[in-house]
């Protein structure tokens, strides 16, 4: 057994008795899932990409949480002395420091975009299925051309 795991076993109706004001309650026995694993739920269910597009709209917010320390540790250093200035410099020119950046300005960029997307369903707009699903795959688009700009200007 592991992952998380959903138990129903039995469901209860209740129903009223005709002719009187007596409940009865039976159980009634059905097919249903009695645990389920994350994987089986991941990897069976087809995600429509208005719901990714959310999801990955939440998880950029929490980049960019984490990003800030990362931004603000640099500016501190970068503005304690010549030296630290040197250091942050010297850190920018590295692949894994570059690869970091680019990981922040991707989801910022990407948050925007989404941010943007949801302002319009905020104004009525991209709410039905199919809109939903060209207006959040048109943000993919588009996050994946702007992060690849950005990368290539970085690099």
């Amino acid at each position: 057994m592991g992952g998380c795991c959903i138990y129903l076993k039995n469901v209860v109706t209740i129903k009223k008795v005709e002719g009187s004001n007596e409940l009865l309650g039976e159980i009634v026995k059905k097919q249903r899932p009695v645990n389920i694993e994350y994987t089986t739920i991941l990897t069976t269910i087809k995600w429509p990409a208005a719901a990714i597009a959310s999801i990955l709209h939440r998880i950029s917010g929490v980049i960019m949480i984490f990003a800030i320390g990362i931004l603000l540790w640099t500016l501190s250093l970068s503005l304690s002395s010549a030296q630290g200035f040197a250091q942050v410099e010297s850190y920018l020119e590295g692949m894994f420091f570059k690869l970091i950046v680019i990981g922040i300005l991707s989801a910022l960029i990407y948050h925007l975009l989404a941010g943007i997307r949801h302002l319009f369903m905020d104004l009525g707009h991209f709410e039905e299925k199919i809109s939903g699903r060209v207006s959040a795959k048109f943000v993919f688009a588009l996050w994946l051309l702007l992060t690849a700009v950005v990368g290539v200007n970085l690099w």
